[in-house]
C-alpha cells in the first residue's frame, strides 16, 4: 500500500511541476490518502505540496501538521499552525464520511482511497482540479466548469450520482476555489520570496572540460540551491542567450539537501569572458564568466605555480643561511682581532691557540646534525650509556 501511495504522490508532484512552467503561476495541492480495514479506524494523512515541493504533512491519530521545508516553518505563527492542525482533523472526519459512502456503494470493506485536490493561480486567474482513486485506479474526476463529478470506471457510476446529489458538495468545491485557493497561494508565494531574500543566493559554477577526441571543449554551468523553482538559468555568448545545442539536466539532489541543475554545450572558442552563465529570479540576478581555461589547463597551471613557489622558497632559505654564515664569520674575525691573533711574533703561541679556538668554535656552530648523532653514537659505544645521578653531579668538577 505504501508503494502505491508514494507513486501516486510522485505522479501528482511531477504533474504539478510540468503544469506550473507558465510564468507567474503557482500551484497548491492537497494529497489525501486513506487506508481502511474491517473494524479499524481508517489511517488518514494529508500531504500539502506547493510548486512541486512537499511543504507539510499531517496524519492520524495525532492530526499535527508538520513542516517539511525550512521556509514554510517560518511562514506561519504558532496559532496558525494550530489552525492547520484543526483543519487536518476536520478533513479527516469529512473524508471519513465520504469513504464510508464509497465503501457502502461499491461493497468493499478495506483498501486504499486517494484524492488529489489542487488549484493553480496567478495574479488574475484561478483554476482547480479534483480526482479520486480507489486501490490505485482512477475513480472520479471533477469537471471544473460545472463542478460535477464524472466516473472513470464502471464501479464509480453510482458513487458519481451520489456525490453529485450531495447538497454540501458544490458549496464546498466553490469555497475551495474562490475563498481558500488564491489567498493561500499568494500568501505562500510572498512568504517564500521573503525567505529567499534573506538567504544566500544560488551557488554558481562554470568551467570547461577538454574532449580527448577533438579540439572542442565541453562548457558546463552548475547551479545549486535549496529551491530551484522559479529560477531561470541561461548560457550566453557575447551577451546573446544560447537557445540551441544546450543540454539542460533535470534537478538532482546534493548531499546537503539542496538541488542542482546543469547546462552544457560544446565550443571550440577559448577566449575568456565571452561565455557567461546567468541566474535570474524575481529579486536576484547573478552572472559569472568563463575564464577560457579547461580543468586540465588549470591543473597544469597550479602545478607550475607550486613548483615556482618551491624554488622561491629554497632560494630564500639559501640567502638566509648565507647571511647567517657572514654574520658568524664577522664575529669570529672580531674575536680574533680582539684576542691579538694578528699581533707580532712574540705572541705566536698565543695567536695559534686563539686561532685554533676560533676554528673549533666555528666548526661547532656549523656542525651538521648527522655529525652530532654520529659522535654521540660512537661515544655511547666506547663508554656505554651514561646515567647522571645526583651523586655524579655532586662529584663532577669543572676543568678549565
Amino acid at each position: 500500500m505504501k508503494i502505491c501511495t508514494m507513486s501516486f504522490i510522485l505522479l501528482c508532484v511531477l504533474y504539478c511541476m510540468v503544469k506550473t512552467t507558465r510564468a507567474e503561476q503557482h500551484t497548491l495541492q492537497y494529497l489525501y490518502t486513506l487506508r481502511s480495514a474491517p473494524e479499524d479506524e481508517p489511517e488518514f494523512e494529508i500531504t500539502t505540496v506547493f510548486d512541486g515541493l512537499i511543504i507539510s504533512h499531517c496524519e492520524s491519530p495525532s492530526f499535527r501538521d508538520q513542516s517539511r521545508q525550512e521556509w514554510i516553518h517560518q511562514a506561519f505563527s504558532a496559532e496558525e499552525w494550530k489552525n492547520r492542525d484543526r483543519f487536518c482533523e476536520g478533513e479527516y472526519y469529512f473524508h471519513k464520511t465520504l469513504i464510508e459512502k464509497i465503501q457502502q456503494i461499491i461493497n468493499i470493506t478495506n483498501g486504499l482511497i486517494q484524492r488529489e485536490r489542487s488549484c493553480t493561480a496567478d495574479d488574475s486567474e484561478v483554476s482547480m482540479s479534483d480526482r479520486w482513486g480507489v486501490n490505485a485506479e482512477d475513480f472520479l474526476t471533477l469537471d471544473p466548469v460545472t463542478l460535477k463529478w464524472r466516473s472513470e470506471s464502471s464501479r464509480a457510476r453510482m458513487v458519481r450520482s451520489e456525490f453529485n446529489q450531495m447538497k454540501f458538495m458544490a458549496p464546498s468545491l466553490k469555497s475551495f476555489l474562490s475563498e481558500e485557493c488564491k489567498p493561500t497561494v499568494m500568501m505562500l508565494k510572498k512568504k517564500k520570496a521573503d525567505y529567499l531574500k534573506q538567504n544566500q543566493s544560488p551557488d554558481l559554477y562554470v568551467f570547461g572540460k577538454s574532449s580527448p577526441d577533438s579540439d572542442t571543449v565541453s562548457l558546463r554551468c552548475y547551479v545549486s540551491h535549496k529551491y530551484l523553482q522559479g529560477i531561470c538559468v541561461r548560457l550566453t555568448l557575447d551577451g546573446e542567450v544560447l537557445d540551441k545545442n544546450v543540454d539542460i539536466s533535470s534537478p538532482s539532489p546534493n548531499m546537503d539537501g539542496s538541488l542542482q541543475i546543469r547546462l552544457q554545450t560544446e565550443t571550440s572558442m577559448k577566449q575568456p569572458d565571452r561565455y557567461h552563465c546567468m541566474v535570474d529570479t524575481d529579486n536576484l540576478h547573478v552572472s559569472i564568466g568563463w575564464d577560457g581555461q579547461t580543468l586540465d589547463e588549470k591543473t597544469l597551471h597550479q602545478e607550475q605555480v607550486s613548483k615556482e613557489f618551491r624554488l622561491h622558497y629554497l632560494a630564500r632559505v639559501g640567502i638566509a643561511v648565507a647571511l647567517v654564515l657572514i654574520v658568524v664569520i664577522t664575529l669570529l674575525v672580531v674575536v680574533a682581532v680582539k684576542d691579538g691573533i694578528f699581533a707580532g711574533k712574540k705572541d705566536y703561541v698565543k695567536r695559534n691557540k686563539s686561532i685554533n679556538n676560533a676554528v673549533q668554535f666555528f666548526l661547532l656552530l656549523v656542525q651538521s646534525e648527522e655529525e652530532w648523532e654520529r659522535e654521540a653514537e660512537a661515544d655511547d659505544e666506547y663508554h656505554g650509556p651514561m646515567r647522571f645521578t645526583t651523586g655524579n653531579l655532586r662529584t663532577t668538577e669543572l676543568v678549565t
